[in-house]
């Protein structure tokens, strides 16, 4: 199989192919369903057809993706943590994932800020966020699930990043226990209590915490960004850091799950004005735009 494997790169470098490009190549011409299908065939293992894709995916996902542009550019990814039908997958090899938050990273950190990434998924963002706040600053990056905390781990030391310090649970509006639903795309998996996911394999008990709690008991120092993407629990999120927002007054970017008008007025309670990261309408009324950055006021009295 070694020997195969070598075969297959020296063949695709002969043609100037690389792991990162056929990524790109193969989700841009390939629906993100059809992966889906085309992954469970080749793990069934029948006919040749099946033998033939279970070769190539397990070559793409048995070794590193390097980010080719964008802010991320350079860092490198383990494949092992990104299956190719992956939602990111493509994006991460395009090296545009999400680029209006890189963008707002870009823009609202430097060097020794600290950064909470909340639903830190396989740790792109945290990553992005330890280059732009330098070793002087820090990332705590929020993930209850398993398999994605590990892949932060995981990236980090693979890019000798250590300023990013993994935090294993779930952050909601109150301290406790809930129910983690595992999808299979674990970017999508979510708290059971904000909607089932119906490409759920398993449910985890996982620890709840609130910001409040954490920057109140010196557990963390308090934020100059936070990023939020948790699949519709973003709104406990900000109930939960209520106070830390109203004294600390971080930045915030956030993903939104058809919570827009709610998150715009939370954040006009707190005199924070909201931008659009996708287009000019206000958030709270383009239900399609799912990223904004909410921003304090310029002045005390503003």
């Amino acid at each position: 199989m070694r020997t195969a494997a070598r075969e297959l790169k020296y063949a695709l470098s002969r043609h100037g192919l690389n792991r990162t490009l056929v990524v790109r190549r193969l989700t841009s011409e390939t629906s993100h369903a059809r992966l889906r299908e085309l992954r469970a065939l080749a793990a069934s293992g029948r006919g040749l057809r099946a033998r033939a894709l279970g070769f190539l995916f397990g070559w793409l996902e048995r070794g590193i993706l390097r980010v080719p542009q964008g802010r991320g550019q350079g860092l490198i990814l383990d494949m092992s943590y990104i299956p190719v039908s992956h939602a990111h997958a493509g994006a991460l090899a395009s090296g545009n994932l999400e680029s209006s938050v890189q963008e707002a990273l870009i823009r609202h950190l430097g060097p020794g800020d600290v950064v909470y990434d909340i639903g830190a998924n396989l740790g792109f963002f945290s990553l992005v966020a330890a280059r732009l706040i330098g070793p002087e600053g820090r990332v705590y990056a929020f993930e209850p699930a398993p398999e994605n905390a590990a892949a932060i781990r995981r990236n980090a030391e693979l890019n000798l990043i250590e300023n990013v310090v993994v935090i294993p649970r779930a952050v909601s509006s109150r301290p406790g226990i809930s129910r983690l639903q595992i999808v299979d795309d674990q970017s999508w998996s979510r708290l059971e209590e904000f909607g089932a996911h119906p490409d759920t394999e398993r449910v985890l008990e996982v620890e709840t915490v609130t910001i409040d709690e954490l920057v109140a008991a010196g557990e963390l120092p308090p934020p100059a960004l936070v990023k939020v993407d948790v699949e519709g629990a973003e709104l406990a999120v900000l109930e939960g850091m209520r106070e830390t927002i109203d004294r600390h007054r971080p930045a915030i970017v956030c993903e939104l799950h058809g919570t827009n008008a709610g998150f715009a007025a939370a954040m006009a309670e707190r005199s924070y004005r909201v931008i659009n990261l996708e287009c000019s309408s206000p958030i709270s009324q383009n239900g399609e735009s799912s990223h904004a950055l909410a921003l304090p006021p310029l002045d005390p009295g503003d």
